[in-house]
């Protein structure tokens, strides 16, 4: 089955463009790489204000192969990246914390909107 390499959606045989992105399909999806664990090349996406929003976030980030985590906006920790420190801190107060591999970021704000509505908050990418 074809795929398209933008959007990552699979097709049925015989279509060979992506109807959604104007791109040719592909007989199969690049490999994705990015750090396994947070690193510098992490970044907050949006602060949720509860654990329903938080796994409703993360599901639908996974169903997408997204990596994710969530972190607490309380979590201060020695050696956070001070990239991300001031968007946890300036979080609501109990707030949890999206973060994504910066190479997923468009990708991970469409799909987090798409889910939270009204509730998606992104942060201003740095």
């Amino acid at each position: 089955m074809p795929f398209c390499a933008n959007c990552r959606f699979e097709y049925r045989d015989g279509i060979s463009l992506c109807p959604d992105c104007n791109m040719p399909l592909v007989p199969e999806l690049p490999t994705r790489t990015a750090a396994t664990s947070p690193d510098h090349s992490w970044v907050a996406i949006c602060s949720v204000v509860n654990d329903l929003s938080s796994s409703l976030a993360r599901g639908a980030l996974e169903s997408r192969n997204i990596p994710s985590i969530v972190m607490s906006s309380t979590f201060k920790a020695y050696g956070v990246d001070a990239q991300y420190t001031s968007q946890l801190l300036n979080s609501p107060k109990e707030a949890n914390v999206i973060m994504v591999p910066r190479e997923f970021l468009e990708e991970a704000s469409l799909v987090l909107e798409a889910v939270l509505g009204d509730d998606f908050d992104q942060f201003e990418a740095r």
